[in-house]
């Protein structure tokens, strides 16, 4: 168990005191505290507490171990059980409610001993009791479902017009701490304890087709960062040059030219209606909110760094006015890709971009890729690979990524090759914000969770690069032209 208090007594004069007003301030407080016999002091009902926290830590790991069966259930889609998990926490259940009466005569034997006990502490001494929930990375709550829950009490005590509610919520929002988030708008606002808030952020980064992992990110404290940028080339007319240089000839001068690019975080807000029982079953709201939150969050950031406008959100890569469109063959079908199209699309970026990209597809393309491997296109080596990659193989050497944003077979888009690390993202280093409303819904007995997650982003570069020998520019964003 998380020892959510620290409590100290200084012993500094001589005068008896009632041990009983003193273990009434611990004992009251008891769901967040982790007491040694060494914090007590002498106190006569050591052995209980501990056995009463080893009690609460083993009742601890069995709901962790139901919550589990219940995750993976729902992971299936269907959210049933296997005949062998009704069993397995039929189990589990039956061992909780043995712990709990085990827990309960525990606790009698420690009223009971705390009721006769006293013990003399020197007169001027002082109790003093610090509440650390404020510290705890999970604000004093055993899973995520269990704060979505009290959440909830909270809004429910102030649509009322009470102040009421779960204490630990209550230290949450009470002046400044580490928590993440903040309060805004009509609805409730209530901080997310950074250990939830990070497990979300983190789902959502490393679903397998994410594209923000990819990015140049960089998380920030503020709202906005600027960059310097520098797009001039060693053998362009601006920049830093180098000179070969005659013996005493006279040094000729070259200076940096930095332009700055300022990046700020916009708002994206995943709003999620869940019925009042599943509020009411704390393991598995847990495990709903933890699974479709970064589900939506993914999704959406996708779109903008795929497609964005840059207003309000991200400004995709394809609206970057970086990309470089490679036309199609000469009398080439309709709905194709042939091996010349991402030949040249690879000559259209520098090797080092080259080495970071990957290919971005549509599904309905990936028949097309198969002709590069095994049709009448292929010749004595295959330039696709239908292996490895990200699931989806590798074409001339660089990974393939099925992506939905990608334009279907045929029209612009369909197929593109993106460096992902010449498009720089920030997001906000404190996670995410949460909320919850109880108006949005009510008639039909829902209730609203609501995560914020913020984020920009934008191309590095704002023009392709022309190269110091060749015809063609080049550019970390390729893609093949209609074939309609």
């Amino acid at each position: 168990m998380l020892a959510l208090l620290a409590t100290a007594i200084a012993v500094t004069g001589c005068s008896p005191v009632d041990a009983g007003e003193a273990a009434n301030m611990l004992t009251s407080l008891w769901p967040h505290v982790d007491l040694s016999s060494s914090q007590l002091l002498g106190f006569a009902a050591v052995g209980s507490i501990k056995q009463l926290a080893a009690l609460r830590g083993k009742r601890e790991g069995l709901v962790s171990e139901m919550q589990a069966l219940l995750a993976a259930a729902d992971g299936r889609g269907d959210g049933l059980m296997t005949d062998a998990e009704r069993v397995q926490f039929d189990e589990l259940e039956a061992k909780i409610k043995g712990l709990d009466g085990d827990i309960t005569r525990v606790q009698s034997a420690l009223d009971t001993q705390r009721s006769g006990s006293s013990v003399t502490i020197p007169d001027g001494s002082k109790l003093s009791v610090e509440d650390n929930l404020a510290k705890d990375p999970k604000g004093g709550f055993n899973t995520f479902g269990e704060y979505a829950s009290a959440v909830r009490q909270v809004a429910l005590a102030s649509a009322g017009g009470h102040q009421a509610g779960d204490p630990r919520i209550l230290v949450l929002n009470a002046g400044p701490t580490n928590m993440a988030g903040e309060a805004s708008g009509d609805s409730l606002g209530i901080l997310i304890p950074p250990e939830f808030s990070q497990a979300i952020f983190k789902a959502s980064t490393d679903e397998l087709d994410a594209l923000l992992p990819l990015t140049d990110n960089i998380p920030v404290d503020g709202n906005s960062m600027t960059f310097p940028v520098d797009e001039s080339t060693p053998w362009g007319q601006s920049g830093v040059k180098a000179y070969w240089q005659n013996e005493g000839g006279k040094d000729k001068d070259s200076a940096p030219s930095l332009d700055p690019a300022t990046l700020r975080l916009n708002k994206l807000t995943a709003l999620i209606p869940v019925t009042e029982e599943l509020v009411e079953d704390s393991p598995a709201l847990g495990a709903y909110l933890n699974s479709k939150t970064p589900e939506a969050i993914t999704w959406k950031t996708n779109e903008a760094l795929w497609g964005g406008d840059g207003v309000g959100k991200p400004r995709g890569y394809s609206n970057s006015g970086v990309v470089i469109t490679v036309a199609k063959e000469l009398n080439q079908g309709a709905a194709t890709i042939l091996r010349l199209n991402v030949s040249k699309m690879r000559a259209r970026m520098t090797p080092a971009q080259y080495r970071r990209a990957i290919w971005m597809v549509n599904a309905d393309a990936l028949p097309q890729l198969d002709e590069l491997a095994y049709g009448q296109q292929s010749t004595n080596s295959a330039i696709y690979n239908p292996e490895g990659g990200f699931g989806f193989g590798v074409l001339l050497g660089r990974p393939v990524m099925v992506s939905p944003h990608s334009a279907t077979l045929g029209e612009k888009f369909d197929i593109s090759l993106v460096d992902w690390k010449s498009y720089r993202t920030i997001t906000k280093a404190r996670g995410i914000e949460t909320a919850t409303s109880m108006h949005l819904w009510f008639d039909l007995g829902l209730v609203a969770f609501r995560a914020q997650f913020r984020v920009a982003g934008q191309s590095a570069l704002t023009k392709p690069i022309t190269p110091n020998n060749g015809a063609n520019t080049q550019s970390p964003f390729v893609t093949l032209a209609a074939r309609t």
